[in-house]
């Protein structure tokens, strides 16, 4: 087996995979501090912030040669026989001298930088530097610039890492970005003419600053990280199914930021999923309660009314050969159309499931990394992978048609249903959407409410149709539920719950819940999945209502690690990197 010596302490090497020293260490607990690196990045060892010293040990003998100077730790292989040294007296000597380089020029802002607290100069010079300062020259002074409408770039705080250069030419092959003049002169510009405007992916390079050189200027100024409570979702503004984390503070959304998944969107996000929490940070058209239709007007009632009222019109409604329909949003998560199949179902066996309007909006958008520019600790099941932005403006589209083919079949197209309404066959409707737009116009609106004799809406907005409906009921935002989504891929991923559920709503687990009469109280999404599990072969790898960290392909086994995630070992690493906040 392959072993390495980290400090003294010989370790066992994971077999198959190829890492840095940084990785190796940080595998077995032992942190060794960097700026410039980053795991889907190539190596450029210009921090030096990572030096070690670095030798080998002789298998035979057991003597150990070291180099006589310290080597990048970004650059040197974890290989069998290879010793690290990352907390001689030389190490840290070099490690507070860099950081007394770093802070020649950087300006003494912490109080006043929105990076304070997430950022890595300042939680590697208390760690690692002096608290006296010894340059008592005039310092380098540059005005701020924007480099994009949203993104201000805060050239005295740079530390010239390259990371936002390296992402712009290596990830989205934009080039944007680059290094203008040499020595104590070099700043991070555009090219003449260029903007990160039109790089749909331009909010990264805030993300992968380890410094508060580059701002995100949606967030400037408007909160302290330390105040933020994170939660782990998935975004909903495409079928992509990025991870994401939703940071708020006093039930509003601030800001989102990517969360590592190699299998889906690796540490990216687009623009799009990242500034898209305004559409559920307290719009003017959310629901705040139910309402039920008496006369011409609607008037809020109690949701228990408003249930009961639900349950009666639907059963009453389906007479003299008429039955009942349900359209299921593809922005509803796999345990909601679970529910709402079931209620459906439960009422009638002729009643007809069929899965909302899928919008779209362009074309796919693929980002294929440059593989030539290389990239630290690829293994086989991590390698580089291609980033896009679905056309397909839906989360979980996949998802519900694998519930309605359970439970009914086959699945009935939005299209088929509403000739089916145009016929007559529709007694009741019930139509549950969650769609941050309006998806149905105002004069298919008009023909439903004609044709239907008893119609429900379940929305978290005021749409087309809720003007017309028997009964309304407020829904959750992808923030106040938590559940399952399926990807383009075909992965099922969990997102969590970010925010409570507003005042005079209900998830619509928990609404379907109660039309279920289930009890035990609200209904957990973990008990629905486990359920759905247990009855659908599509969904066995969420068997007992748990995903593996990143998801899991429909119809996987859930014992096979490079379809439900990778092996424990890499887990483990990508939680450590998570952690550190990915410098």
């Amino acid at each position: 087996m392959a072993t390495i010596l980290i400090n003294g302490t010989e370790y066992p090497i994971p077999e198959g995979e190829k890492l840095n020293a940084i990785q190796m260490a940080k595998r077995v607990g032992v942190e060794i501090p960097y700026y410039c690196w980053h795991p889907s990045l190539s190596v450029v060892a210009n921090c030096r912030m990572c030096e070690v010293e670095v030798g080998s040990k002789d298998p035979k003998t057991g003597e150990v040669k070291m180099m006589p100077k310290l080597v990048p730790g970004c650059q040197t292989p974890a290989k069998d026989g290879t010793v690290l040294v990352t907390d001689s007296a030389k190490v840290q000597e070099h490690q507070r001298m860099i950081m007394e380089l770093l802070l020649l020029n950087h300006p003494l802002d912490c109080p006043v930088c929105d990076q304070a607290g997430e950022c890595g100069l300042q939680d590697y010079s208390y760690e690692h530097g002096q608290s006296n300062h010894r340059f008592v020259e005039e310092r380098i002074v540059n005005p701020r610039k924007d480099v994009s409408d949203l993104i201000q770039l805060n050239q005295d705080r740079c530390i010239m890492c390259t990371r936002c250069v390296r992402f712009t030419r290596e990830i989205t092959q934009t080039a944007e970005l680059q290094v203008m003049r040499r020595g104590n002169h070099a700043e991070i510009a555009t090219f003449p003419g260029v903007s990160l405007d039109d790089n749909p992916l331009a909010g990264n390079v805030v993300d992968l600053c380890p410094v508060g050189a580059l701002l995100d200027k949606d967030f400037l100024h408007k909160q302290r990280v330390w105040f933020l409570a994170k939660h782990d979702s998935v975004c909903t503004h495409c079928s992509t199914g990025c991870n994401i984390s939703v940071e708020e503070n006093k039930g509003k959304i601030w800001r989102v930021k990517p969360r590592n998944n190699p299998h889906v969107n690796d540490y990216w996000i687009c623009d799009e999923g990242r500034y898209g929490y305004k559409d559920d940070s307290a719009p003017d058209d959310l629901l705040e309660a139910m309402y039920v239709l008496k006369g011409d007007d609607h008037v809020a009632v109690a949701i228990d009314e408003a249930v009961r009222l639900v349950d009666r019109g639907l059963k009453q409604a389906v007479i003299g050969g008429r039955t009942v329909a349900g359209v299921l949003s593809p922005f509803l998560t796999v345990e909601e159309a679970y529910l709402m199949a079931t209620y459906l179902k439960g009422m009638t066996s002729d009643a007809v499931l069929a899965v909302g309007p899928v919008p779209a909006r362009g074309e796919d958008r693929t980002f294929s990394p440059d593989k030539s520019a290389g990239r630290s600790g690829d293994t086989s099941f991590l390698a580089p992978r291609p980033f896009t932005i679905h056309a397909e403006k839906a989360p979980n589209a996949r998802g519900v048609r694998a519930v309605i083919e359970h439970v009914q079949g086959a699945v009935v197209e939005y299209d088929e249903l509403l000739r089916k309404v145009e016929a007559g066959e529709v007694g009741a409707l019930y139509v549950a959407s969650g769609s941050p737009t309006d998806w149905i116009d105002e004069p298919t609106a008009a023909k439903v409410r004609e044709k239907v004799a008893f119609l429900v809406v379940q929305d978290s907005r005021v749409g087309a149709l809720a003007h017309k409906a028997d009964v309304v009921l407020a829904g959750g935002t992808y923030a106040e539920k938590a559940g399952s989504y399926v990807n383009a891929d075909g992965r099922i991923q969990y997102a969590g719950a970010s925010l409570p559920p507003r005042d005079g709503s209900l998830p619509d687990l928990d609404l379907f819940a109660v039309l279920l009469d289930r009890p035990g109280g609200p209904a957990r999404s973990s008990d629905v999945l486990a359920e759905l599990a247990e009855a659908a072969p599509a969904f066995a790898a969420a068997k007992g209502g748990t995903l593996p960290l990143y998801g899991a392909t429909l119809e996987a086994s859930a014992s096979s690690p490079r379809e439900n995630g990778p092996p424990p070992f890499v887990d483990a690493w990508y939680a450590a990197m998570g952690a550190a906040k990915a410098r």
